[in-house]
């Protein structure tokens, strides 16, 4: 099954771009960045080895025409700092990951018109090493998703544009299985209960809209520009059966788990230039609300206890960014500070005491609030010294901790460079 959908990507590309272009001498526009830090993980009055990390991003534009672009794009990604954006789960200061992303995109522009199109096939992998004699590759979590999509926008008024979009994808854990007796935790924190118990119950088929639009204000001398995002998700665990109430997993496939996710996002960015244009400043503010619902439940064994959608969720996140550049305006000093604070509250998962009692009526929440700090220095054409730092609080009326910590201030620092060609 999973090689039918590499090959069906393949011959997806191959009639996107091996039709109808013709020969012609070709423009390419490099772009390409790295970027080198060093830093550590704090996580209570523990701290972590320092260890680096590095992101490499190429992705040249190759214009065929006047009508046709091509859009490679290569990202990769090696973690070996902890973010205060990771999850906590037992607490453990070391943990690494390593990624690599590839799309090849297609950006057509018809003549005389606003409209922009943009179909792309996309492959990424993922590694997590939870132990340092872990090997990579081997990893219970690594995952790889393969998938298409297909944008359209029109900028209906330069910069501002609508954008409506497609996804399909298809995630998988090649390395996963596992035991309800094993009683772990996954990535996200959700305790390895007898629904994650085998293989491919984590596996994904996923389909998904995304519609945004920038709107100036006012619409003929901009000053703020407000911007607005939908996204709506179908994902589907073909093999995750549901978990009954008398605690057995219900198989009935093809219609096993499956999430419905929705997202309402609101952004408002102002920037203005102060001191005659020698300070650039650009201030952000942003919120939403997101909601997952889910037709899985939990049944806890130790305490023989069924919990009904728990899965379910709202979250709700607000949050104020602060842009500052000054000196060269193609090579710039920048400071940066962010904001976050994110409620999430679950629908039918229980709140627990610090001896694992279920509290009957109290649903599970956590708030976090993440402060982000960020300065760039340009020391030579290209070339930028950078540091950022990072502190995360995060609360909760859940107080069992045995196997997943809720509650947890914990931060982070990296220093390095980037070079941007």
């Amino acid at each position: 099954m999973r090689g039918r959908h590499f090959l069906t990507i393949g011959a997806a590309a191959g009639m996107l771009w091996g039709q109808g272009l013709p020969a012609r001498a070709v423009e390419v526009i490099p772009l390409y960045r790295i970027s080198l830090t060093g830093g550590q993980y704090f996580f209570a009055s523990d701290k972590s080895n320092l260890n680096a990390n590095i992101k490499a991003t190429a992705a040249p534009a190759v214009k065929l025409d006047e009508e046709w672009t091509l859009l490679p794009l290569y990202n990769g990604n090696f973690r070996g700092t902890k973010s205060v954006n990771d999850t906590v789960g037992s607490g453990t200061l070391f943990q690494q990951g390593m990624d690599h992303y590839l799309s090849f995109a297609g950006l057509y522009k018809p003549e005389d018109s606003t409209w922009r199109f943009k179909p792309a096939v996309n492959y990424k992998l993922e590694f997590l090493k939870e132990t340092r004699d872990e090997t990579w590759g081997k990893g219970l979590f690594d995952y790889q998703t393969v998938g298409v999509e297909l944008a359209a926008e029109n900028v209906y008024k330069e910069p501002f544009s609508y954008r409506l979009g497609y996804e399909f994808f298809y995630t998988f854990y090649p390395n996963y299985q596992s035991l309800e007796s094993q009683a772990g935790i996954d990535p996200n924190g959700n305790r390895l209960n007898r629904e994650n118990a085998g293989t491919d119950v984590l596996d994904t088929i996923n389909n998904a809209l995304n519609a945004s639009i920038s709107i100036p204000v006012p619409y003929d001398e901009p000053k703020v520009a407000l911007n607005l995002g939908y996204r709506a998700a179908w994902q589907r665990y073909p093999d995750q059966p549901i978990i009954a109430q008398d605690g057995e997993p219900n198989d009935h496939k093809p219609y096993n788990r499956q999430d419905f996710y929705n997202s309402l996002t609101v952004g408002v960015t102002y920037p203005r230039s102060l001191m005659a244009d020698a300070l650039r400043m650009n201030l952000g503010f942003h919120t939403g609300v997101s909601h997952n619902g889910s037709n899985q439940n939990t049944y806890d064994a130790g305490k023989t206890r069924f919990i009904s959608d728990s899965y379910g969720y709202y979250s709700v996140p607000v949050g104020v960014a602060l842009g500052l550049a000054w000196g060269d305006k193609k090579n710039p000093s920048t400071a940066d500070l962010g904001c976050t604070w994110i409620r999430q509250q679950y629908l039918g998962r229980l709140a627990q005491d610090e001896n694992g009692t279920y509290l009957d009526g109290e649903r599970q929440r956590q708030d976090r609030f993440v402060l982000g700090l960020g300065y760039g220095y340009p020391i030579a054409p290209n070339f930028r010294l950078t540091a950022q730092a990072s502190v995360a609080r995060a609360t909760s009326n859940t107080k069992f901790e045995q196997s997943y910590r809720y509650t947890y201030t914990a931060a982070t620092y990296l220093l390095g460079f980037t070079y941007d060609y």
